[in-house]
């Protein structure tokens, strides 16, 4: 036993030994060297490294971004209020108006209560009302009666002059060769009798004739009703020969062209005419006859 123990341990021995002697191989002949014919030993061969990986490149830090400093808060300004508003005055309240009242149903009633003409047409002067008749209220009127003389009266009532007449006319004027007819005169054809001259000055109307002194007259226009023109009727346009004026007492003073009877009605449209844009607010009607 103790016999085998040193054999395995001389075998082990010699086993590590020769390794030992093997392990690294002979260097190569090298060159001799001149001088002593010796060649010089090869240098230690060093075994070839693997070269160490590259380092990852190194990022520099980024620079740190300076320290903003903190702002202060603007304090907001303050609004600006608006302008006080005008005060507006306080507005008293429109009067109430019954829409079923029109003045118009004052003068229907009375055409309905059997007033004549004359009295209603006394009562629209006076008042001088703006009806501001519509065309069913003129129909209505018409129906009921009222006569076409009322009507344009009521229509003009309550206008300002300027609305009915436009531009002003001077209140004096004089028409020379007018021939006056009525009571006591007689007009024959192209007679120049009782041929005088009519004059307007201001509010006044004169009329002075040459064939009777004492038929002349005068008469303010407050106190003319009416103004007329007596109108023959024809086929296309009735033709106007007669102008005349009537008071509120009843007097009537009519006059012509002295050749009326030939158609002449030069003056009568002349004298019409001026009277309607120097007195818009008297009242003119027409007067249609089949002959004169």
């Amino acid at each position: 036993m103790r016999m085998r123990f040193w054999v395995l341990w001389i075998a082990g021995a010699l086993a590590a030994a020769g390794c030992s002697s093997t392990g690294a191989a002979p260097a190569p002949p090298g060159p001799s060297n001149p001088g002593t014919g010796v060649s010089s030993p090869n240098p230690n061969i060093v075994p070839p490294t693997t070269p160490p990986p590259n380092p990852a490149p190194t990022v520099p830090p980024a620079a740190s971004a300076p320290a903003i400093a903190p702002v202060a808060p603007v304090p907001a300004e303050p609004p600006v209020p608006p302008p006080p508003a005008a005060a507006v005055p306080a507005q008293a309240p429109a009067p109430a108006v019954d829409a079923t009242s029109r003045p118009y149903q004052d003068v229907l009633k009375l055409k309905q209560a059997g007033l004549s003409d004359e009295f209603i047409l006394n009562k629209v002067r006076t008042e001088n009302v703006n009806y501001r008749l519509n065309t069913a209220e003129i129909v209505e009127l018409r129906s009921a009666g009222v006569s076409e003389t009322v009507l344009e009266v009521m229509l003009r009532s309550g206008q300002p002059p300027a609305a009915v007449a436009g531009a002003a006319v001077a209140r004096r004027a004089e028409f020379s060769g007018l021939a006056r007819v009525g009571k006591g005169f007689i007009v024959f054809g192209t007679s120049t009798k009782n041929v005088g001259r009519l004059v307007v000055d201001g509010e006044t109307m004169t009329w002075t004739g040459s064939a009777d002194a004492d038929k002349n007259f005068s008469v303010y226009a407050r106190n003319i009703k009416e103004i007329f023109n007596t109108c023959v009727l024809r086929p296309n346009q009735n033709l106007c020969l007669e102008i005349g004026f009537v008071t509120y007492t009843g007097e009537e003073y009519k006059f012509r062209d002295p050749g009326w009877k030939n158609g002449e009605n030069r003056l009568v449209t002349e004298v019409t005419n001026y009277f309607k844009q120097a007195f818009p607010n008297l009242f003119f009607s027409a007067r249609p006859v089949n002959e004169l």
